[in-house]
C-alpha cells in the first residue's frame, strides 16, 4: 500500500470495496475516527481505491485520502483517463453553453409568447370595444325605433279617439236636429190643432150669428119689442 495523504477525489459506489476499514485499526488523523473505503473517480485516478476519512464534506471538514491501496496507473492509461475526462468536461461544457443557449431561446419565446398574450388581449379588447360600440348603436337603433314605434301608436290612439269624438258630436248634432224637428213638428201639430178650434169656434160663432139673426128677424116680423133695441142688437151681431 502507498501511504500518501492526499484531497479526497469524487468517488463512486463499488458495492465490493466499500463501508467502514475492518481489517485494521487504521483511523483519520483530525476526527480519530475509523476511516471508510472508495473508489475514486476523478481523473488520473479514476478506478483507484483508496483509505480516507469518512466524514462527510457538508458534515464538517474531511481529512482526505489516507492512503491508496492501488498504485498508479499507468502512464499511458493516466493519459487515457486524462483524454476521456477533457472530452468528459468538454461535453459538459458544450451541455452548459447549449443549455445557457436554450435558456435564452426559452426566455426569448417565452417574451414572444408575453407579447403574444398582450396581442392577443389587446385584440380582445379591441374587439370587445367594437362589439359594445356595435350594441350601443344597436340599442341606440332599438331606442329610436321604440320611440317611433311609440309615436305611432300614440298618433293613431289620438286619431281613433279624434274619430270617436267627430261621431259623437256628429250623434249629438243628429239628436239635436231630431228634438228641433220633433220640436218643430209638435209646434205644427198644435198649431194645425188649435187653428182647427178656433175654425170650430168660429163655425159655431156663426151658426149662433144665424140662429140670432133668425130670431131677430122672427122678433120684427112679429112685432114684439123696441125697433131700436132690436136694430142696436142686430148692428152689434153684425158687427160679430
Amino acid at each position: 500500500m502507498c501511504f500518501l495523504l492526499q484531497q479526497t477525489p469524487d468517488t463512486v459506489i463499488d458495492p465490493s470495496f466499500s463501508g467502514l476499514v475492518t481489517e485494521s485499526d487504521r483511523r483519520c488523523l483530525l476526527h480519530r475516527e475509523r476511516a471508510g473505503k472508495f473508489v475514486a473517480f476523478e481523473g488520473t485516478d479514476t478506478g483507484r481505491r483508496s483509505v480516507g476519512c469518512a466524514t462527510e464534506f457538508q458534515d464538517g471538514v474531511n481529512c482526505g485520502v489516507l492512503e491508496w491501496v492501488d498504485a498508479p496507473w499507468p502512464v499511458i492509461l493516466q493519459r487515457c483517463l486524462t483524454k476521456l475526462w477533457d472530452m468528459y468536461h468538454e461535453e459538459n461544457l458544450d451541455r452548459v453553453q447549449d443549455k445557457e443557449a436554450h435558456e435564452i431561446e426559452v426566455e426569448k419565446l417565452k417574451e414572444l409568447d408575453s407579447l403574444g398574450n398582450q396581442y392577443s388581449q389587446l385584440v380582445d379588447d379591441v374587439s370587445k370595444l367594437f362589439d359594445y360600440q356595435d350594441g350601443q348603436k344597436s340599442h341606440d337603433m332599438d331606442y329610436t325605433s321604440q320611440a317611433i314605434n311609440e309615436l305611432k301608436e300614440k298618433k293613431h290612439q289620438l286619431e281613433e279617439q279624434a274619430k270617436i269624438e267627430i261621431q259623437m258630436e256628429k250623434l249629438k248634432l243628429k239628436k239635436e236636429q231630431r228634438c228641433i224637428l220633433q220640436s218643430q213638428a209638435d209646434i205644427i201639430q198644435n198649431t194645425r190643432k188649435a187653428m182647427k178650434e178656433i175654425q170650430v169656434e168660429r163655425d159655431l160663432l156663426k151658426e149662433e150669428k144665424k140662429k140670432l139673426e133668425h130670431i131677430i128677424a122672427e122678433l120684427l116680423k112679429a112685432g114684439h119689442g123696441c125697433k131700436e133695441k132690436l136694430d142696436k142688437i142686430k148692428e152689434v151681431v153684425m158687427e160679430e
